[in-house]
């Protein structure tokens, strides 16, 4: 039987990192963002303190870099469950199917406790703003890739559906589980025949977009 290889110091660090962040998440969710410490984390994550302060120093680096995680962990989700969606199957619907997994799992509630907490928090909002800016450029980019639809009809298109399941998780976070579920059901159905009836109407996202800069242009001309 061959010896087990041995991990490198670097690999060490970087699984102890991701138990630190994914305790961090955890904690988050089951107790709220005020109330989650890192002597908390510490001990969800099934470590010393002082291998949690080795790797992020104060609350702060270790929530900030949770907030990356949970981005990149949700993209990287997305990406592979994507990669194998079988051949024929709608490709939109797919994206919508795999997009609602994040919004109505741990990840999604994390990150709504996280985006209240940063309304009072100047640095947890800019940690914020500059990592919900990033993985939007990411969807965006990735999305458009096959969509037929402008980049930025695409992106108008991106942000309803965002802004459609972010206020569908918080409906579900106090909604008794059967009702919900049949509830996002048919709310996920409705968006789908959304996307859909962009294909027959193609100039549905150009009037609104049309509309919405008429009606800038005019609030600048008032002032």
């Amino acid at each position: 039987m061959p010896a087990r290889k041995r991990k490198t110091q670097a690999e060490r660090s970087a699984t102890t990192r991701e138990r630190l962040l994914e305790a961090a998440i955890d904690c988050i969710v089951e107790h709220g963002y005020a109330r989650t410490t890192t002597t908390m984390i510490a001990r969800r994550a099934r470590l010393t303190r002082g291998a949690q302060l080795h790797h992020f120093g104060n609350r702060e680096q270790l929530i900030h870099a949770a907030i990356s995680h949970l981005f990149e962990r949700g993209l990287a989700d997305f990406a592979a469950a994507f990669s194998i969606v079988p051949a024929g199957v709608d490709q939109n619907d797919a994206a919508i199917e795999l997009a609602w997994n994040f919004f109505d799992g741990r990840m999604a509630t994390a990150w709504i406790e996280i985006l209240v907490a940063a309304r009072r928090d100047s640095k947890l909002h800019k940690a914020v703003a500059e990592g919900g800016a990033k993985m939007n450029a990411e969807l965006l980019k990735f999305g458009s890739s096959y969509s037929s639809l402008p980049l930025d009809e695409f992106a108008v298109s991106q942000t309803f559906e965002a802004a459609l399941m972010i206020g569908l998780a918080v409906i579900g976070m106090n909604a008794p589980p059967d009702v919900f579920r049949a509830a996002s059901t048919a709310v996920l159905e409705v968006l789908k025949e959304f996307i859909w009836s962009l294909a027959k109407d193609r100039a549905l996202l150009r009037r609104a977009l049309d509309r919405t800069s008429r009606r800038t242009i005019k609030g600048v001309r008032a002032r």
